[in-house]
């Protein structure tokens, strides 16, 4: 019994110093953001740029903020960042690119004119409702 509650112990402390990373699309260059498991931002970790192919094509350090902003990543693939203490975790564009393709058709499609018009006529039906139930 006390082996098993070691283990759990043990095994809730993995993940305390997990290396996160966060690839977005912001002005037409991919935001790159790293952070520890407790909030803290990866400060001055290496950044390595890879493409289809595993080759690597860059190496580069994140700021003060755990940030980057890469504006050449067409033949970028995926994103390595390496922490200190030997963490690491990798990342893949394609995937933050579909995210952010997403969103941005989410975005227009509730900016349209006609749901903007149907919208307000709802609320105007309403009001007439309520008024005359109120009579």
């Amino acid at each position: 019994m006390r082996i098993a509650l070691f283990l759990c112990f043990l095994s809730l402390s993995l993940f305390a110093h997990k290396l996160n990373l966060f690839l977005d699309y912001e002005e037409d260059k991919l935001y790159i953001y790293s952070y520890f498991n407790s909030g803290s931002p990866c400060k001055n970790c290496k950044l390595e740029l890879f493409d289809s192919k595993q080759i690597l094509l860059k190496t580069l350090k994140t700021n003060e903020k755990g940030e980057y902003f890469l504006k050449d990543y067409e033949n970028v693939t995926y994103v390595k960042v390496e922490g200190i203490g030997g963490h690491s975790t990798k990342g893949k564009i394609a995937n933050a690119l579909t995210e952010a393709k997403d969103k941005k058709a989410k975005v227009k499609s509730e900016n349209s004119l006609l749901s903007s018009i149907i919208a307000i006529a709802l609320i105007i039906l309403i009001f007439i409702g309520l008024k005359r139930i109120k009579r």
